[in-house]
């Protein structure tokens, strides 16, 4: 038998050939048979520290397989710095529940290309991270942010991103307190506002915030629910563009470099390749000592405090024009 704890594929005993891709395929069905059988004694059986010990065993094949697959030396060294610790203690949740919507979105018309977007609420916290650890496999072949560092959006934005309608023409900046805001709107616009999205591709091995994913929280979300308003008015993405609402159990929040590496793991048992994109704020939630403005200035943009993205009415014109 091949060794259950990594991606090398077994040799077959009958001389039949397989290509690779049948032969990850049939190693991440049987990684996500027996962790689906594991993962019902886990929540039957074990609570606190036996429970946590448990799932990072329950990670750990999924791990091994990245870091064999990856060909990145900084996303590698991440990797295996990061095995031990708590940062991926929630990328079997993660790979379950994006494998389920990659598995229905396979059934659809689209081509092997896809636009993936991700809608979630967020804030950028905690320590730096490269870029590159945002597509850690070759199935992600970009993540663009579209928010500027410090910056919260509105639904408006997020369908735009979700759509493809989007562009940096249509960005528009307002003051996101409800009242007494003593700086008019225009002042929350960037100075130096770069005319393209914050492309981790181009940003390379560039250190970034890490960004926090938060569950949506429907029916009473106001962010989904203008969102599906929006939908509803305006029509849903067209083909090759899949939509994921980060709805997951509980309220704890996710690195976005451990959804982007579940995602990464998870297509390689699929036949898609794809762009991700993020309509999600990125307001600083640090605790304590802010990030460095200058820093995330120089990175892409950084806004003042209190400012939303939202889209202008040319974006929805152009798309009934």
């Amino acid at each position: 038998m091949g060794n259950q704890n990594t991606c090398n594929p077994e040799t077959s005993q009958t001389g039949d050939k397989k290509t690779e891709m049948e032969k990850e395929l049939d190693e991440f069905l049987r990684y996500h048979l027996r962790f689906s059988h594991i993962m019902m004694l886990e929540h039957i059986m074990m609570m606190g520290p036996e429970r946590m010990t448990l799932m990072k065993t329950l990670n750990q094949p999924l791990i091994n397989c990245a870091t064999e697959k990856c060909q990145d030396e900084t996303v590698r060294q991440w990797l295996r710095q990061n095995s031990e610790s708590d940062t991926f203690i929630k990328l079997k949740d993660m790979f379950h529940f994006l494998k389920k919507h990659i598995d229905e979105e396979e059934k659809k018309n689209h081509s092997d290309s896809v636009d993936i977007t991700f809608l979630a609420h967020g804030s950028i916290r905690g320590s730096m991270i490269p870029a590159s650890c945002l597509l850690p496999l070759s199935t992600i072949t970009d993540v663009l942010l579209y928010s500027p560092w410090n910056c919260a959006i509105y639904a408006g934005a997020a369908y735009g991103i979700a759509t493809g309608l989007m562009k940096p023409q249509h960005r528009v900046f307002l003051c996101g307190k409800k009242d007494h805001c003593q700086i008019p709107n225009e002042k929350h616009c960037p100075i130096k506002l770069p005319n393209h999205w914050n492309s981790m591709r181009r940003a390379g091995d560039q250190m970034i915030p890490n960004i926090m994913l938060s569950p949506l929280k429907p029916p009473k979300d106001s962010y989904w629910r203008s969102f599906e308003a929006l939908t509803k008015t305006h029509g849903p993405p067209g083909r090759n563009r899949i939509i994921i609402p980060f709805i997951v159990p509980g309220e704890t929040s996710v690195p976005f470099s451990v959804v982007t590496l579940a995602l990464s793991l998870v297509l390689l048992s699929s036949r898609f390749k794809a762009t991700v994109h993020l309509a999600a704020c990125l307001s600083d939630g640090s605790v304590g000592q802010k990030f460095d403005r200058k820093y995330l200035e120089e990175q892409y943009v950084c806004t003042i405090d209190n400012t939303v993205m939202t889209a202008s009415d040319d974006m929805f014109s152009r798309k009934f024009g």
